[in-house]
């Protein structure tokens, strides 16, 4: 069963450690309760996966601290600076094309506005690979009470940071192609992303 920590400034510190080391560990969001591991530890990301029950062939997302944690990753083109600096931290992802490779591979990236969500990637210095703290298919939880019932048995922490705020998940906002298209409508309206 994971262990169930206060989402204070020490056990922040030492959650960051023990994904350095591989755990994967859910922990609270502005949107929804997220489980996570080191986007960049591929053996971390097979485990979120499983925990998770979600298929190989649909992506994380990867959390980040803000822009200067997607830039070594991912294009940063002139819209999606705009939309970072307008509404991040907050309940936008965005798409974006992978750097490092040229066959469409995409990227999709959000900064949350949770204090405890960003001292931990702050703290790890990386981004998490993510997604809502449930098995795929089942309902996003909104408090730590929820995701012990959904994944306590399949995950090494919880990060006890009380309710999300906002309670429903990001938009997710496709910048990868030659138009932006809305791939989930979320926290933010479609209108206020794209303009007419």
């Amino acid at each position: 069963m994971a262990e169930r920590w206060p989402a204070d400034a020490a056990r922040v510190r030492e959650a960051a450690e023990r994904l350095r080391r591989g755990a994967v560990i859910a922990f609270p969001t502005d949107t929804l309760y997220a489980v996570g591991a080191r986007a960049r530890d591929p053996v971390a990301v097979q485990r979120l996966y499983q925990a998770k029950r979600r298929p190989a062939d649909q992506p994380m997302v990867w959390l980040v601290s803000g822009r200067d944690q997607v830039d070594a990753d991912a294009l940063v083109s002139d819209t999606a600076d705009e939309l970072m600096r307008r509404f991040w931290p907050g309940p936008l992802t965005l798409v974006l094309p992978a750097r490092a490779v040229a066959d469409g591979t995409t990227i999709a990236v959000r900064a949350p506005d949770h204090e405890v969500a960003l001292t931990l990637l702050a703290t790890l210095g990386e981004p998490i690979a993510s997604s809502s703290a449930n098995p795929a298919g089942q309902p996003p939880p909104v408090d730590a009470d929820q995701v012990i019932a959904a994944l306590g048995g399949r995950i090494d922490v919880v990060l006890d940071g009380g309710p999300c705020r906002i309670g429903q998940p990001s938009t997710i906002l496709d910048l990868s192609g030659a138009a932006p298209r809305i791939l989930r409508q979320g926290a933010i309206e479609a209108s206020k992303l794209i303009r007419g």
